[in-house]
């Protein structure tokens, strides 16, 4: 097993946590609960929250079959991990927010340096 990939693999797996216990619970569940925003609009977010999970979920795996010899698979999650991370590096300055609100791009970096790495042969 390469470790590298498997360190990306149990890094995403932990963010995808993250995200589902404290992201629900400080996001998703606010959001179901305001009956204020359009019908659309909210359950759209909803969706848009659940697709996050499971893209997330879906980059463990990728880097974990990575770690077990797939090179393609490792390339997918690390890719994965590089466009989530510069997406959320770049939302927030755009959106002028600070990281503070926006902090989730930068938990990704570790994980592309550490598939990249691992796709360099380390």
């Amino acid at each position: 097993m390469q470790w590298t990939f498997l360190a990306a693999s149990a890094l995403a797996a932990l963010w995808m946590g993250v995200h589902a216990v404290i992201g629900g619970r400080e996001c998703a569940v606010p959001l179901a609960q305001d009956r204020s925003l359009p019908g659309a609009v909210r359950e759209t977010t909803l969706l848009c929250w659940h697709l996050v999970t499971g893209f997330l979920g879906l980059m463990a795996l990728f880097l974990f079959l990575g770690a077990r010899g797939s090179a393609d698979m490792a390339l997918a999650g690390t890719l994965m991990a590089a466009v989530t991370a510069a997406a959320g590096i770049l939302v927030p300055p755009l959106r002028r927010v600070g990281y503070g609100l926006l902090p989730q791009g930068w938990l990704f970096v570790p994980i592309a340096v550490l598939g990249s790495w691992g796709l360099l042969g380390g």
